[in-house]
């Protein structure tokens, strides 16, 4: 677990937290009640273990423990300290009202000077969980686990059935397991991707970029 603890995130406020669902009898009413399609709701029930990823909507409820944690770490300096819930309150915005006229307030000023990009509380929250998301796959991909990240579940009665609190939503959801084993086991088939130079570019939007072995 403690590789999912050190993915990154802004201010290091670590807006996530993570249940772990191994019990059968509730991955079966996950699958019955809130998965989307025959396709999820077999995943679910089949899987060894499903992570249930939660987005913390009232992250500056955490701000005080952060605070605590890097002052005894002694890794910041103290003006940082001092102006980090000024900071990161403003950047992540609180409230439609709010944050719409914080973007107003930064396009104005960023013709003159470089002004931060303001997201709703819940696309940053989603945003810094993604991270933790992606380590997970990583980390469990490293000691030869198979995993799916889905969106295709009701998050309304996932939270029912979790007893997930309103402050939370839930952006991903990753269920883990083995791969099958036996003859009728087919080799595993790779999902088509994009060519290369459709998805990077060189210096500037739309500038191809040389990507031959020789320089890679």
């Amino acid at each position: 677990m403690y590789s999912l603890q050190t993915s990154p995130s802004g201010f290091n406020i670590q807006p996530t937290n993570v249940i772990l669902i191994q019990n059968q009898t509730i991955k079966e009413k996950v699958a019955n009640s809130a998965m989307l399609g025959p396709g999820n709701m077999f995943r679910t029930r089949d899987a060894s273990a499903i992570a249930v990823f939660l987005a913390d909507l009232e992250p500056h409820k955490r701000l005080d423990r952060i605070v605590e944690l890097e002052r005894k770490s002694g890794v910041r300096t103290k003006p940082y300290l001092a102006s980090l819930p000024i900071v990161s309150t403003f950047l992540m915005g609180q409230g439609r009202v709010a944050t719409l006229m914080k973007q107003v307030a930064t396009d104005l000023m960023s013709p003159a000077q470089p002004m931060p990009t303001i997201d709703s509380i819940q696309a940053w929250s989603y945003k810094n969980t993604s991270l933790m998301a992606q380590t997970f796959v990583l980390s469990a991909t490293s000691h030869g686990l198979s995993t799916c990240l889905m969106e295709g579940y009701d998050s309304r009665r996932m939270k029912e059935i979790l007893s997930i609190p309103d402050r939370y939503d839930v952006p991903l959801v990753c269920v883990v397991g083995y791969e099958y084993e036996g003859k009728d086991k087919e080799s595993p088939k790779s999902t088509p991707r994009l060519d290369a130079d459709e998805v990077f570019f060189s210096d500037t939007f739309g500038q191809q970029l040389d990507i031959s072995e020789e320089k890679c």
